[in-house]
């Protein structure tokens, strides 16, 4: 099984003055689906946003392959669009895959999200890593259709229809999640007032 992540071609142009920041979702969500997939799943990872990439080398870029039956995207509110779009293209590109969003805006905006971009099939709503595990074991075994409704913080359109399932209890223990840091291509982020790479793990979550 492939799964591909892919952080949408956004830019703000502040936060990015200081330099390029590693987008940490990846690595937590990798780890997530390789823990819950040993041996089984290849995740490849596409940052857009760090490496500039846009939608005509994006598409040559996915054409090249290998096609993936997953891909997920993420987005903060401002990228919403942006990301929306990308998960547009991966539909054209790639028919057949899953097409999965994650995020804050997401969260909370999910049914605004299936309105305006309905080919984006499912929505993890809040922190993703047990959510992304339960979604990729009942694609893996092929069960996605009937075992939707039971994962717990997904929303997804049904004939129409916008379904949320219950949500997902908040993660307790940080210290047992495994993000895969080698995903990340860290010569690529640089904070450059220091001049030094920058990371950015979690130690806590919520406001």
């Amino acid at each position: 099984m492939r799964v591909l992540l892919q952080h949408p071609n956004y830019h703000s142009g502040g936060a990015e003055i200081a330099g390029n920041w590693p987008p940490a979702w990846a690595a937590y969500v990798s780890g997530a689906i390789k823990g819950a997939l040993p041996g089984g799943v290849e995740v490849r990872f596409v940052d857009a946003m760090t490496d500039h990439i846009d939608d005509g080398p994006l598409e040559a870029l996915l054409r090249a392959g290998p096609a993936p039956d997953v891909v997920m995207c993420t987005a903060i509110t401002p990228a919403i669009y942006k990301a929306q779009e990308t998960l547009a293209l991966v539909r054209r590109v790639f028919p057949h895959a899953l097409t999965v969003l994650g995020g804050i805006h997401g969260t909370f905006m999910y049914q605004q999200v299936l309105a305006e971009a309905p080919w984006i099939d499912a929505i993890v709503r809040g922190e993703g890593e047990v959510i992304v595990a339960n979604l990729v074991r009942a694609v893996a075994d092929g069960t996605w259709q009937r075992a939707r409704r039971d994962i717990r913080g997904l929303a997804f359109l049904d004939e129409g229809q916008v379904v949320a399932t219950p949500a997902e209890p908040p993660i307790q223990d940080l210290d047992a999640l495994t993000p895969d840091w080698a995903i990340l291509d860290w010569a690529k982020y640089v904070y450059i007032p220091l001049n030094c790479r920058v990371a950015v793990p979690n130690f806590a979550r919520g406001c």
